[in-house]
């Protein structure tokens, strides 16, 4: 089986571009199942309902999120009516939405999780460890294969994650500092593994962000009205082959759409 996951989507224009080329992409390397991380898809203040829908209609199976995605209170009734779209299981049951679901890939049950760091990030969230232990354990029985998507600041966060997790969660892949990073492994008992898996965003600025507002706020550390870049939009992302039989990874490739 092949999954593709797609890293933090930044602005409503690059949630467009992503739509309008995921279907072919799929096609071309015989995707089965895609999850992309939506938090930053109105642009800093979460995702709204239209752009999740326009996401999930342009070829994506499953939005994950982040530190944003409670910041747009209008998403918060497609949370709950939707199982397509999820938010970090650490914000606990009493916020709207579910930390992780269940979905069907032609017969092949895959089990999403999202969830978010401790670390450098905020809000600050009770240790993601035991959300998904509970996850895993009450759908225990229930999937054929498991993702969870870690959007979180410290690379040694997301690493004890997956090495805790290793041959119980087939994929671990981070989310949140919207740069790919060069170490997509196997771990040593079949999980596939890679710290970031980058953005889709506008390129030519900073991390999806116009130039100038970046340098302005981290030079004076005043508030900034931030705009998207001005470059052409690309969307990085990471396929990984899975072995089901074995529940193990057999190829972690890392893409450009």
């Amino acid at each position: 089986m092949r999954i593709l996951a797609i890293g933090d989507v930044t602005s409503p224009s690059a949630a467009e571009y992503l739509a309008s080329k995921l279907w072919s992409f799929r096609e071309r390397e015989k995707i089965d199942f895609t999850v992309v991380n939506a938090e930053n898809a109105g642009f800093i203040t979460g995702v709204s309902a239209d752009i999740a829908d326009r996401l999930l209609f342009g070829g994506a199976d499953c939005l994950t999120g982040g530190n944003h995605t409670m910041r747009n209170k209008g998403i918060y009734t497609f949370l709950e009516e939707n199982d397509r779209i999820i938010r970090p299981i650490n914000f606990g049951d009493s916020v709207p939405g579910r930390g992780y679901t269940v979905l069907d890939a032609s017969g092949v049950r895959v089990l999403v999780i999202n969830a978010m760091g401790c670390v450098h990030i905020e809000p600050t969230l009770n240790s993601p460890f035991d959300y998904i232990e509970g996850a895993l354990e009450a759908e225990r029985g229930n999937y054929d294969v498991s993702v969870l998507d870690i959007h979180a600041e410290a690379t040694g966060e997301k690493l004890a994650l997956a090495h805790f997790f290793d041959g119980r969660i087939d994929i671990v892949f981070g989310t949140h500092t919207h740069v790919p990073t060069a170490d997509a492994t196997v771990l040593p008992s079949g999980t596939g593994y890679i710290t970031d898996v980058g953005m889709c965003g506008e390129s030519g600025g900073i991390l999806g962000l116009d130039t100038l507002g970046v340098i302005e706020s981290v030079r004076f550390h005043l508030p900034q009205r931030f705009s998207p870049a001005k470059g052409t939009p690309r969307a990085d992302g990471v396929i990984f082959t899975v072995d089901l039989s074995k529940h193990r990874v057999t190829e972690i490739k890392q893409v450009e759409i």
